[in-house]
């Protein structure tokens, strides 16, 4: 597993990243590693109208848990449209900004398997912004045929891209 520093604010849905996060009844702050959904989910209280701001995911492994499985994450990234290449990291194929609605939308989706893995997290941004995340530029957890099956459907077009020229 490679990762690479980066910022919260660098930070873009289908990637994923390591972080430590603390909730309100631990002691101390675990590592999680999570595929984003929506890096600033924002929701207005209904009691004070104030604004607070998620990170919403998919936990993939945490410090204190065993990860999922591959087949889980391939069924993960098959839902969300498969995979892509953004920057120097392979990253779920999700559009690079994602509102409220579609927050929901990618849930309904993922709905029966997030039941199934019991994933699906959101996380207090501000808790978040305290410590460093860091950006898996190749995750273990994919499993090497989908990898291959990714880097021959790379190839083709890349060499379609030559032939047009």
């Amino acid at each position: 597993m490679a990762i690479k520093n980066t910022a919260w604010h660098k930070v873009l849905p289908g990637q994923i990243v390591n972080f430590i996060y603390k909730t309100k009844g631990e002691s101390k702050g675990y590592k999680r590693t999570v595929l984003i959904i929506n890096p600033d989910l924002r929701y207005r209280k209904k009691s004070t109208g104030r604004i607070k701001r998620y990170v919403v995911g998919l936990v993939l492994d945490t410090a204190i848990t065993r990860p999922l499985t591959e087949n889980k994450v391939e069924r993960l990234f098959g839902k969300l449209g498969g995979l892509e290449i953004e920057g120097d990291a392979i990253t779920a194929d999700m559009k690079d900004r994602i509102t409220k609605n579609e927050t929901t939308q990618i849930y309904r989706k993922l709905k029966n398997l997030i039941k199934q893995y019991d994933c699906y997290r959101t996380f207090d941004r501000r808790e978040c912004m305290k410590r460093r995340v860091y950006l898996e530029v190749d995750y273990d957890g994919i499993p090497k045929d989908t990898l291959d099956d990714f880097d021959k459907e790379m190839q083709q077009k890349f060499s379609k891209m030559l032939e047009e020229e």
